[in-house]
């Protein structure tokens, strides 16, 4: 009788995790989708933003406005106390 018992609560155990592992699969599937609806949206943004500004364009700005990159070797950092 005892093992009628025991089989039965490791059967209704089984059962309630299989419904727990189905309910966390699903959440999970559901983020997973969530993420990637995302990440379409940031690279179709990034086409879009590099679209309107690309390299040509911001070169030509730069030539146009005299724009000078900075000589990393002349730059010192000074510490305050």
């Amino acid at each position: 009788m005892k093992y009628i018992f025991f089989s039965s609560l490791l059967l209704l155990l089984n059962l309630l995790y299989s419904a727990y592992s189905l309910s966390v699969s699903k959440n999970y599937t559901e983020k997973l989708r969530e993420l990637k609806r995302e990440k379409e949206k940031i690279l179709l943004l990034k086409v879009e933003i590099e679209k309107h500004v690309n390299y040509k364009t911001v070169r030509d700005y730069a030539k146009v406005t005299g724009f000078n990159p900075i000589d990393w070797s002349k730059v010192k950092v000074v510490k305050t106390k």
